[in-house]
């Protein structure tokens, strides 16, 4: 089997992470020696658990038959689906490994999870499924694997997708679900509408951010827009990756959710970065 250059691959959140911070971005691909073993520097956070658990529990959901999709199975669910990414092989409470500071911390954030899927059950009844990830949660990987396209020549691109749905005319929505705040990148629908057709040979025609926090669906019909001219902003986000030379911090009020603060030139000069915003 050909061995994959990663290195060679972008999906939309590797090309966020270039325009949030460029140093970010470096340390987390380019880096030759940070990049390796950018995991030993991954900070548990409870946020992150919640949102995988909450993807994880969804993905469960729809492998189960029909009749048990129902809101005790989506219960069970997120069960199977609490882990930490640090250690998935921790059992429930997670603690400081799921990046919670107690007990009750970690109460208030699995009571809201499962808040947020019985959300997802008032949304929708019986979604005409197209495609779902894999089973296997744990290891999910595969998932952005077997999405891998070339886009041009030396460049590919890939991702994740939490649902795809076949709609009455044959079409596809494609579908991200959010468990944080309501916002979202237009470009990054555009991108997974680029990447589905490539993958499934089939037209998106929708696009849809589900906000599981309010159980707000904001739907963009894109049946008219461009895949080429999707390819071609694509393309030029990359070139531009390419073209830089000094890939520098970016200080914001987001380094304080950054796993590479201890080795970052920024935040360990300024001491706390988060003092420069208050």
């Amino acid at each position: 089997m050909q061995k994959i250059d990663f290195s060679k691959i972008y999906s939309y959140s590797k090309l966020g992470l270039f325009k949030k911070c460029k140093k970010q971005y470096h340390f987390s691909y380019l880096d030759p020696v940070i990049s390796p073993i950018k995991k030993q520097f991954f900070k548990p956070r409870d946020y992150k658990t919640k949102g995988q658990a909450v993807h994880g529990a969804i993905t469960l959901f729809y492998h189960l038959p029909k009749k048990k999709r129902t809101f005790e199975g989506i219960k069970k669910c997120l069960e199977k689906a609490w882990f930490s990414e640090i250690d998935a092989t921790k059992a429930p409470p997670l603690g400081k490994s799921g990046g919670f500071f107690d007990l009750e911390h970690e109460r208030r954030v699995y009571k809201d999870s499962l808040r947020q899927l019985k959300n997802l059950l008032k949304i929708e009844k019986n979604p005409s499924l197209f495609y779902v990830p894999a089973k296997n949660i744990w290891e999910s990987f595969g998932d952005y694997e077997d999405m891998i396209k070339p886009l041009g020549e030396g460049i590919m691109i890939s991702g994740k997708f939490d649902r795809i749905d076949r709609l009455e005319d044959g079409s596809l929505r494609v579908i991200d679900f959010k468990t944080g705040k309501e916002n979202g990148s237009f470009f990054q629908l555009e991108f997974y509408k680029l990447l589905a057709e490539l993958n499934f040979n089939n037209k998106v025609s929708h696009v849809s951010f589900y906000f599981l926090d309010s159980g707000r669906i904001k739907d963009f019909d894109v049946a008219e827009k461009d895949s080429s001219e999707i390819k071609i902003s694509i393309l030029k986000k990359i070139d531009d990756i390419k073209k830089t030379k000094g890939f520098f911090p970016m200080p914001t009020r987001l380094c304080d959710h950054c796993d590479f603060q201890e080795i970052c030139p920024s935040f360990n000069k300024q001491n706390n970065i988060a003092k420069v915003f208050s």
